[in-house]
């Protein structure tokens, strides 16, 4: 015991784990947005500028071969801040647009021009990012990859085209302006803007785990006393702790019918329990004390009482079965016709001597598949219920009819009715009308609830017509067997 409160005490809570969570995720987004700032903006930067040079050119050589040319390459060039100059196959510049201070174009030699057109002869376009070495004084073309990830200060675009039957090449220079600085401004704020939203974050943490947590906290406090039926609801405005609160009052509002129900069977038991044995008890005590005065009728009581408790425990013992899940139905192919006959036959000669009178009305003879047992139980169950609640003229009714390939057994009572709202109640366990519309001999309320599952087990429908002050109709339906 503990080892196990050890465990719980080392087990986290919920609020912390909802603090821990709201914090992780602020964390996360401020680590995310110095990656972003930090390593994904110079690429994404050089990317925008290498589109940028690219698509101009696109835009530019679908004017070669038109009168505006030179004037559209112009425009195209100031707009985007860029350097222009078509050069000959032999590098010889024919045209030159200069829209940028940093333009490195126009200062290559000829040599450096000409090496730059023979690596792009073989292709329609090529990207280069150029960078001036100071100690050797010259230019170092680097060919881009296509991540378009550059160090180079300038991006040179070189572009093959024809014009008038000859080639020519359009290079346009594009300068990365330099973010080493925009980054170091951007790493600075984002150190400031972590400073401020930490400790907001913590507080706006600390306050949401705490409203959200509190009412679940509550709950689990009340909970505590919900097996004895002892549960307060605990007010919120979350939807869902609104439906948990619902169900928890709702399963102690069940518990405590269910506590109800269970002394009401202790009393019930203990009542038809103690009636049966005390009567046994005195006609075995007389029997003894006066051998020579013992009757036929007192022997028939002394069996009466003794069925009586028989069929108390057997109705026990049967829905201890059920429960537990050992009576499991065992299917045969049988005449529920010939079944119901002779089980109304019998109790025929066992209620005649007190008067019942049952009557048992069939249209044809029907087979079923079902566990032969399990159904007459069913049909003792509920001629015992009519038997026990039918009216003065002590009349039970019995009929079979068959429509649409099934089979319907109804037992009929003349007793005084059902309210209405008690009808979905009878078949719970243990559940008894009120004591004063019974007979004598009472049951253990068990016997509705355990038709019911039997019939549930074969897959058939039950139910009860019944109208207060004109008795009742207890039915089943199976399918028919040809």
């Amino acid at each position: 015991m503990k080892a196990t409160d050890k465990k719980e005490r080392r087990k986290i809570s919920i609020r912390a784990k909802i603090f821990l969570s709201f914090l992780g995720i602020i964390v996360i987004a401020l680590a995310l947005l110095w990656l972003c700032q930090v390593i994904i903006f110079e690429m994404v930067y050089n990317n925008v500028r290498i589109g940028e040079i690219k698509s101009t050119a696109r835009y530019v050589l679908r004017y070669t071969n038109k009168a505006d040319f030179y004037s559209q390459l112009d425009s195209a060039v100031a707009k985007n801040n860029l350097c222009a100059t078509i050069l000959s196959p032999d590098g010889e510049v024919t045209l030159s647009c200069e829209n940028s201070n940093a333009c490195l174009l126009h200062n290559l030699t000829l040599k450096e021009r000409q090496e730059l057109i023979d690596i792009a002869k073989d292709k329609k376009s090529v990207t280069f990012g150029l960078s001036y070495d100071p100690v050797s004084k010259e230019y170092h073309a680097t060919k881009l990859t296509s991540t378009r990830f550059t160090t180079a200060d300038n991006v040179f675009y070189v572009s093959r085209f024809t014009h008038n039957g000859k080639d020519f090449y359009l290079m346009l220079d594009g300068v990365i302006s330099p973010v080493g600085t925009v980054t170091k401004t951007s790493a600075s704020f984002l150190i400031l803007l972590s400073l401020l939203l930490l400790p907001i974050a913590v507080i706006l943490a600390h306050s949401l785990s705490k409203m959200i947590a509190h009412p679940i906290t509550q709950i689990s406090k009340q909970a505590k006393g919900l097996s004895s039926g002892n549960y307060t609801e605990v007010t919120s405005s979350t939807r869902e702790i609104s439906e948990l609160n619902s169900t928890l009052t709702k399963a102690s509002q069940d518990l405590k019918q269910v506590e109800h129900v269970r002394q009401e069977l202790i009393a019930n038991i203990s009542h038809d329990l103690r009636t049966p044995l005390t009567l046994m008890s005195g006609y075995l005590e007389m029997m003894r004390d006066f051998p020579d005065e013992i009757t036929e009728e007192n022997l028939q009581t002394v069996i009466d009482e003794t069925n009586r408790l028989s069929s108390l425990v057997s109705d026990i013992l049967t829905v201890s079965r059920i429960e537990n899940g050992v009576t499991t139905p065992e299917p045969i192919v049988f005449s529920l016709t010939d079944s119901i006959t002779d089980t109304v036959a019998r109790y025929r000669e066992f209620t005649r001597r007190d008067g019942y009178v049952i009557t048992w009305e069939s249209d044809a003879s029907v087979n079923v598949l079902a566990d032969r047992t399990q159904i007459l139980q069913v049909i003792t169950n509920l001629l015992n219920n009519a038997i026990t609640y039918t009216g003065d003229d002590k009349t039970v009714t019995v009929r079979q009819l068959v429509s649409g390939g099934k089979v319907r057994i109804e037992v009929s009572d003349t007793g005084v009715g059902i309210p209405p709202e008690k009808l979905p109640l009878i078949w719970e366990r243990y559940y008894q009308i009120d004591h004063t519309h019974k007979r004598a001999a009472k049951g253990s309320g068990l016997g509705l609830s355990i038709v019911r599952t039997i019939i549930n087990e074969h897959n058939g429908s039950y139910g009860v017509d019944s109208i207060p002050g004109g008795g009742s109709t207890f039915w089943f339906e199976l399918d028919c067997q040809n």
